[in-house]
């Protein structure tokens, strides 16, 4: 699949988590909890701003099983 058309796929389908507190699951059952801010990399990676921590995380979207809204938001 092209990885443009990836990202867009992801992108629309995420849109409305933009800018709120997200659960990010990885394919590898790792889970992230933070701010989405931005999008990095040609759209390949999205930046997370982990929750309880001065870190960021750049996740690559083919690395996402998926997001949802956090309880905290």
């Amino acid at each position: 699949m092209d990885k443009f058309f990836k990202a867009e796929q992801f992108h629309k389908r995420y849109r409305q988590l933009y800018e709120h507190i997200v659960v990010v699951t990885l394919i590898d059952g790792t889970t992230l909890e933070g701010l989405y801010n931005d999008d990095f990399y040609e759209d390949e990676a999205i930046l997370i701003s982990l929750i309880d921590s001065p870190n960021v995380a750049i996740v690559k979207i083919d690395d996402i099983r998926k997001m949802e809204l956090s309880p905290l938001d």
